[in-house]
């Protein structure tokens, strides 16, 4: 079975990476995924970018954000206990312009706030090899050029638990050769390519429409 990943919640909805739009989306999909960064003062943020008004997120505190993000609840944006979400989740952990002392607070962080069938990934292959064995659910890596292919491929025949979290474009390139069953494709937004992807048996599509794809789920 081919499982819908929410990509970030229902953003066409909610707000992107709410906690109430990433449980919202439960009833359209099999999983969430959505963005997390750490702060100066080492809590754990549901959000896609490193900066908040030209501020990196990891030299702001809590309430420093508060007052750049007014507007926002700021409890619908903290991560502190893993009830807050409903249901699986793709975490994805972010660490660009991030220094790699919180890189590695927010991986050991993680590793007890997360479920056995959620999924801890990052375009940062390294931090995912250092953490895959602490780890309590399955991990990935992120692929979003075809250049990555033959590494991946490599990480594939040495490690069969290995998710492989990969753009539309690279699933597509004709030297795609990574195992289908281990493969998530992100971020399919059209309905033909949905049916179409949804013929490969992948592990999972990743849309920003969940609440229509679901239609075409088999």
């Amino acid at each position: 079975m081919t499982y819908i990943f929410g990509h970030r919640g229902l953003p066409q909805i909610y707000r992107e990476n709410s906690i109430k739009g990433l449980n919202k989306a439960y009833e359209y999909c099999d999983f969430v995924e959505t963005d997390l960064r750490i702060t100066k003062d080492e809590s754990i943020i549901f959000y896609h970018d490193s900066f908040i008004k030209g501020f990196f997120i990891q030299d702001l505190t809590l309430n420093e954000i508060e007052l750049l993000l007014p507007d926002l609840d700021l409890n619908d944006m903290i991560f502190n206990s893993r009830e807050q979400l409903n249901g699986n989740v793709n975490f994805e952990i972010k660490t660009d312009d991030t220094d790699k002392e919180h890189v590695e607070t927010l991986m050991k962080k993680i590793i007890g706030m997360t479920n056995y069938k959620d999924i801890v990934s990052s375009f940062n292959w390294e931090s995912i090899h250092n953490y895959k064995k602490s780890f309590n659910c399955r991990y990935g890596i992120i692929l979003d050029s075809e250049e990555d292919l033959f590494e991946a491929q490599a990480i594939s025949n040495h490690d069969n638990q290995m998710l492989f979290m990969v753009s539309n474009s690279v699933i597509n390139s004709r030297n795609f050769n990574l195992p289908y069953e281990r493969s998530v494709v992100w971020t399919v937004n059209d309905v033909n390519e949905f049916q179409r992807l949804m013929e490969l048996s992948l592990y999972g599509i990743i849309t920003d429409i969940p609440d229509t794809m679901q239609l075409y789920k088999k």
